[in-house]
């Protein structure tokens, strides 16, 4: 079960080199001669993505960087343990670009790819690409992310539609609130993509409502996450679980 893209083929590591080269070499005519250099580290009781367990159910250590540019380019990766198939990691790498659309709305805009150590293969194939797109309006963010080849064997087009609301209610002290919504090509698809049991639709809803806080200059978040997947699936890793997150940025 959960993630995947490729555009147009299935992509090597020289790919993914190349890649990251020419985004570093476009970046620079933009302004990357300036790039700062940041990063994040975490710890999290479950590392749910798109509200299923990646670490059956256990904890995952988290942490990436990014180098950004003056012009809003940037290049990143992140990484995190994972507990299914062959592998035990997950390797994000992803470029795109950020900035304001005008004095109200902001933009995220890029492409990704999830890379699974040894989930690679003709059985599985996990790795994928993903197209993403964020719009930033006062406490407000809205989503929308495609692949057309998404996580695991058989598993085709794919769209992730989200919006993240944070209520800011005091200095040090937030609502979270996290809506999304998975379409699949069709029931067959989600169901390869669950292996865990046939659905007879080809959509799910994930959801998570929490609070976010910083102490002694770390952030601190708790949250209850769950997703409307039917349990007629059998889907242990979709069901409803609090999720308590440390991070520290620098």
């Amino acid at each position: 079960m959960t993630k995947k893209v490729t555009l147009g083929s299935k992509a090597t590591p020289n790919t993914i080199r190349l890649s990251l080269a020419a985004l570093l070499i476009a970046g620079s005519s933009f302004g990357v001669n300036a790039a700062t250099l940041s990063g994040n580290v975490a710890f999290t009781s479950d590392y749910l993505f798109r509200g299923i367990s990646q670490t059956d159910e256990g904890p995952a250590v988290q942490g990436g960087f990014t180098l950004s540019g003056e012009s809003g380019f940037y290049v990143s990766a992140w990484g995190s343990n994972i507990k299914f198939g062959e592998g035990s990691m997950e390797l994000d790498i992803l470029g795109g670009w950020t900035g304001a659309l005008n004095e109200s709305w902001n933009v995220d805009v890029g492409v990704m790819q999830y890379r699974y150590p040894k989930g690679d293969n003709d059985v599985d194939q996990f790795d994928f690409f993903e197209g993403y797109a964020k719009f930033f309006y006062d406490s407000w963010t809205l989503g929308v992310a495609y692949s057309p080849d998404y996580f695991g064997t058989d598993v085709n087009d794919y769209y992730y539609l989200s919006a993240d609301y944070k209520y800011q209610m005091a200095e040090n002290f937030a609502i979270d609130l996290h809506f999304g919504y998975n379409v699949f090509e069709d029931a067959e698809e989600f169901s390869t993509f669950l292996a865990a049991g046939p659905v007879s639709k080809d959509t799910y809803l994930d959801w998570s409502l929490g609070f976010s806080t910083e102490v002694w200059g770390a952030g601190v978040s708790l949250k209850y996450a769950d997703t409307d997947i039917e349990g007629s699936a059998e889907c242990d890793l979709c069901d409803g679980r609090a999720v308590l997150t440390l991070s520290k940025s620098f």
